[in-house]
């Protein structure tokens, strides 16, 4: 039986690479269905009020470049967390 996961050594500045790159990744490439401004890109929840999103149904694309937004975000978040820990255990 096989894994899907791979474990692989990082040096904390790489992951920070790594972060900074699904960040433009976002904004770059999976954005371009998307409303975007000053480095950001908006999907619906992002702001409170939703003055993007409030009178707009997102098209098929846009649903299929939302949900990759959310999937680089949330890869994003997994690796600040460890970026965040090896911070707090070498400072």
């Amino acid at each position: 039986m096989t894994s899907d996961h791979v474990a692989v050594r990082l040096a904390q500045s790489e992951v920070a690479l790594l972060i900074e790159s699904l960040d433009s990744h976002e904004y770059w490439q999976i954005g371009d269905e998307l409303p975007r401004k000053n480095g950001e890109v908006f999907i619906p929840g992002d702001m409170e009020p939703d003055l993007i999103w409030a009178d707009a149904e997102p098209t098929a694309a846009q649903r299929a470049a939302i949900g990759e937004v959310l999937r680089c975000r949330e890869l994003a978040d997994r690796l600040r967390v460890l970026l965040d820990d090896g911070e707090s255990a070498t400072g």
